[in-house]
């Protein structure tokens, strides 16, 4: 039985002095970016785990293996330094349950750099601007607007070559609504290219971010507004489903489509293609 006490007393006598070692280790400096490891390291309370790290964090801490030990737990941590200094990993801990951590030592990791000091560091990345894309884009805008306007005068002269009767000022589309009837007719009828879909498209958004005071505004953003604006939105996305989906059915007519550009006048078209000109020409 005495036998049996001085065995026991030299195990936890080992083990003490096994728990004692790993603390020591941890308080041994280690080369930036090397890992570093601490088994077998009991801590009281509830489980805990690694904080979430900052962008600009010094320290990396995983945690290997956590096992219950009585009322504490017994981990296995992992964990390498991005820069020389002194750490205490319990400050990149926090309970599971999200109670306090109280009552803890602090488990202090030094960190040192193998460089001679006085090392130039790399400048921080600054956020800028996105640099303005290509020459690919205004080209589109001005050849549509181009297009556009050749097509106007194209439906102007062909109504009046028809040999009608009535006063020439009376042919004339007198509404944005009248000049686009023959172009989106031929869209839902599949008729209409898919070079002219898209050049149609720019010039309506052009004309919409104009009425709406969108000039400034995010490309981007400004053609989100404007598909779900209520009078702008139908005709532009049925342009999509045409470029996007020709074999799809649409549920809308002409006359609902063109409803919006009954109030406005071919100036509000010219204007556009004016001002998409003359951005064109400054550029």
């Amino acid at each position: 039985m005495h036998a049996l006490s001085i065995l026991l007393s030299l195990v936890l006598t080992s083990q003490a002095q096994e728990e004692v070692s790993v603390t020591q280790s941890a308080s041994e400096a280690i080369p930036v970016g090397v890992p570093r490891w601490s088994r077998e390291l009991v801590l009281e309370g509830s489980l805990l785990e690694v904080r979430p790290p900052a962008l600009e964090t010094a320290l990396i801490l995983r945690i290997d293996s956590a096992s219950p030990h009585g009322t504490a737990w017994r981990y296995d941590f992992e964990y390498y330094g991005l820069e020389p200094g002194s750490y205490d990993l319990v400050q990149f801990l926090r309970r599971e349950d999200g109670s306090e951590i109280t009552g803890l030592e602090p488990f202090t990791v030094i960190v040192e750099s193998g460089l001679p000091p006085g090392q130039v560091l790399p400048h921080q990345i600054q956020a800028g601007e996105t640099p303005a894309l290509g020459g690919y884009t205004k080209l589109l805008w001005t050849l549509g607007g181009f297009w556009l306007l050749g097509s106007a005068l194209w439906f102007l002269s062909s109504r009046q070559s028809n040999g009608e009767d009535a006063d020439p000022r009376a042919s004339a589309p007198r509404s944005l609504a009248e000049l686009l009837a023959p172009l989106v007719e031929r869209g839902m009828a599949g008729e209409l290219p898919t070079a002219e879909q898209a050049q149609l498209e720019l010039m309506l958004i052009a004309v919409w971010r104009k009425r709406l005071d969108l000039v400034s505004a995010d490309v981007g953003e400004a053609l989100k507004t404007l598909k779900a604006h209520p009078e702008a939105g139908p005709l532009l996305l049925e342009l999509e489903r045409w470029l996007h989906s020709p074999d799809a059915s649409s549920d809308l007519d002409l006359t609902a489509l063109l409803k919006p550009y009954h109030g406005l006048s071919l100036s509000d078209w010219n204007e556009a293609a004016a001002e998409l000109a003359s951005a064109q020409e400054a550029d």
